[in-house]
């Protein structure tokens, strides 16, 4: 006998279907948004359903997903422990291999030893060995992005090498968002040896932002003062104007300063050596310089849970300055999102090409937390190390499950958001680290601000 459903049949079938998938649920990598997927499935199934067979068991395979779901959410919660934990970081390992005899290029295998929660950005050298040479001796990145394979190669040209000969590589770095571990390798010509490139993991995204514009000006247009409010940025932190835990050297003046300028390129942030220090707190401690911030913590456009921040600026250059880009939430730091940094006390640091991002998490002033990526330059995302002399656009997405960063819309770093229900407002701002003897005369101060805008979801 041939049993014949109602409309909707073959959605109900489907759904019926979900019972092979949801009894060894326990022992599969299911997310918690595809269980939720799923259940929304099973829930659709189960309201066209006429027959009450299919119902019954629509209703079991709800009820496995609920089951399912609240023990995901408590293991989602456990792993972010609100915002006070982040997963463990990746450690980044090359090992020596061989390579057939005349290569004339070396595809070196990079491997995690465990998947990120972060982008992983790691470098790679290749130079010359024992009677081998590189051609050229070169240092290129690998990208490892949220998901993708846990082995990537990285392709070197190297001159014809000959049986035995070999060259060198090595992880000049420590990687972005992860460790390193091991040393230099050889890479040996060996007869019958393949080395073949391994393809694979997700194209980087392009820039879209999410939500609705609340807040968007330009150099001509952003509004300061020295308490901030709606459509007004504030020139103080919204604890007060200086960062002693930081050790900043740097006073964030009040309008009267003339810290802020307009120019026709934008909206200049100067900072500089003040003609006489200022004193805070009790006893006094004495600010030589001075800094300068745009807080949007009064700024009630610029809040979101959801949403998008875009900045068109262009950065200074001056040694010990430190400019920044970043958000922290209406309820109080930590946690905090750093898009960039410019570590200009860092004798490493290169301005026209160093780029900075990190997360910090804890709880009531206490970080418990941060991952950072310091090591990443420019070009390593097909980008010119133009960041002082020409206008760059940053930007940063935060959904519920990413917080994702874009330069001049191109993907950058994408982390798991461990703050998912947190409030933001952005800050924009140049603080000065130098010390108390420093000229802080050399290059420029300044951070000229053409646009900042804001998307919001909710």
């Amino acid at each position: 006998m041939i049993r014949r459903f109602p409309i909707g049949s073959k959605l109900i079938l489907a759904a019926l279907c979900l019972l092979v998938v949801v009894l060894p649920l326990a022992a599969q990598n299911l997310s918690l948004k595809e269980a939720k997927q799923l259940r929304d499935d099973a829930a659709l199934a189960k309201k066209v359903s006429s027959n009450p067979e299919a119902t019954a068991a629509l209703e079991r395979v709800i009820g496995k997903l609920d089951s399912m779901i609240t023990k995901l959410e408590e293991k989602e919660a456990d792993i972010y422990d609100n915002g006070k934990k982040y997963p463990p970081a990746a450690k980044v390992e090359i090992k020596a291999f061989d390579v057939p005899v005349g290569a004339t290029e070396v595809h070196v295998p990079v491997t995690m030893d465990r998947q990120s929660p972060n982008t992983v950005i790691a470098h790679v050298r290749v130079f010359d060995g024992k009677g081998g040479r590189a051609n050229p001796d070169k240092t290129k990145p690998v990208i490892f992005r949220p998901g993708d394979p846990l082995t990537k190669t990285a392709s070197f040209k190297v001159h014809a090498l000959k049986e035995g000969n070999d060259v060198r590589c090595n992880q000049p770095s420590v990687p972005d968002g992860a460790y390193r571990k091991g040393g230099s390798i050889r890479i040996t010509a060996k007869e019958g040896a393949v080395n073949e490139p391994i393809e694979g993991g997700r194209e980087p995204l392009t820039f879209e932002p999410i939500g609705k514009l609340t807040y968007s000006e330009t150099g001509d247009t952003i509004k300061f003062d020295d308490k901030g409010g709606s459509m007004s940025f504030s020139t103080a932190l919204s604890h007060g104007r200086t960062q002693v835990g930081n050790g900043e050297t740097g006073y964030y003046g009040e309008v009267k300063y003339n810290g802020f300028k307009r120019t026709k390129e934008g909206l200049v942030l100067s900072s500089r050596r003040l003609a006489e220090p200022v004193k805070v707190g009790s006893p006094a401690i004495e600010y030589p310089f001075l800094a300068v911030m745009l807080s949007g913590h009064r700024t009630p456009e610029t809040y979101f849970k959801h949403g998008t921040v875009e900045w068109v600026v262009k950065m200074p250059n001056r040694r010990d300055s430190w400019p920044a880009l970043w958000l922290v939430p209406t309820g109080g730091w930590p946690p905090e999102i750093d898009v960039y940094e410019g570590f200009g006390y860092n004798g490493s640091w290169r301005f026209h090409a160093s780029l900075s991002t990190n997360l910090h998490g804890g709880d009531r002033n206490v970080r418990t937390f941060t991952r950072p990526a310091m090591r990443m330059k420019m070009s390593d995302f097909g980008l010119p190390n133009t960041l002082d002399s020409e206008f760059h656009t940053f930007a940063v997405t935060v959904t519920a499950e990413w917080i994702t960063m874009f330069i001049d819309g191109v993907e950058t770093m994408q982390y798991a958001n461990p703050f998912d229900g947190e409030q933001w407002y952005p800050l924009t701002n140049v603080a000065v680290k130098a010390g108390v003897d420093s000229s802080y005369d050399k290059g420029s101060g300044d951070m000229v601000v053409k646009s900042i805008k804001v998307w919001r979801v909710d």
